[in-house]
């Protein structure tokens, strides 16, 4: 009896045993590796640069290779399609000064039993030119003083504003500006802006006010600020 029951299992793991294998997916990851110039360093504005990266996956053809970011960098990887490495030019080109970054991105494809996979690589310049901050504080009397310190390589020309309120709430009017025509590396300047509610408003305790700078550089988010307004008479 014994001798049947072990001949009908060495049956039974003789035909179930090779069906599993046979059945079981072993895959593998096509790795994605990019490799080049992380930082661009500084660079001049309006003058083109390019740099040569290398792109390639381990087991299977690249899928795509693209770029993503600010539209000053750009990619020809039409020589990375359906090869399984190639070199990818990257070229970059800005008019105003300020930081620049983007990403690079290749995918490998799927193939059999080799899983695709992708990758991101990040790339950064910075051009030289003028650049700034700005600040504001609340006067107490519904208006605020915002504070613009050049700080750039080069100096702010024509720097201009937009005085804007939260939700359209309220209006605000630029009152005072000392910029003037051209703003030193280094130095600063400030502008007045003035909140008030508008007749079909209700009128709270708050105001808000957005200011947006702009000039020879790259145009930031508009400083937000919240004033809290004296009590009417």
């Amino acid at each position: 009896m014994r001798q049947i029951f072990r001949r009908l299992s060495s049956i039974i793991v003789f035909v179930i045993g090779p069906a599993f294998a046979a059945g079981t997916a072993y895959y593998i990851t096509s790795r994605v590796a990019i490799t080049g110039l992380y930082d661009w360093s500084v660079l001049q504005q309006s003058t083109l640069y390019q740099n040569t990266y290398r792109i390639s996956a381990s087991y299977s053809p690249l899928g795509g290779v693209s770029i993503s970011g600010d539209q000053q960098f750009t990619i020809d990887g039409s020589a990375c399609s359906g090869v399984q490495s190639c070199s990818a030019i990257v070229s970059f080109v800005a008019d105003v000064g300020g930081d620049y970054v983007a990403t690079i991105a290749g995918a490998s494809s799927s193939r059999l039993r080799v899983r695709g996979s992708s990758t991101a690589y990040p790339v950064k310049a910075h051009v030289v030119g003028a650049n700034y901050t700005l600040i504001g504080v609340d006067n107490g009397d519904a208006t605020a003083t915002f504070t613009l310190t050049s700080a750039g390589e080069a100096d702010l020309i024509s720097p201009t504003f937009a005085a804007s309120t939260w939700n359209n709430v309220g209006t605000a009017t630029i009152m005072t500006d000392t910029c003037g025509d051209s703003v030193p590396s280094g130095t600063s300047c400030q502008i007045t802006v003035a909140f008030t509610f508008n007749a079909d408003e209700a009128a709270s305790a708050y105001g808000y006010i957005l200011l947006q700078a702009s000039g020879n550089t790259r145009q930031q988010a508009p400083v937000r600020l919240t004033l809290l307004l004296p009590p009417k008479d």
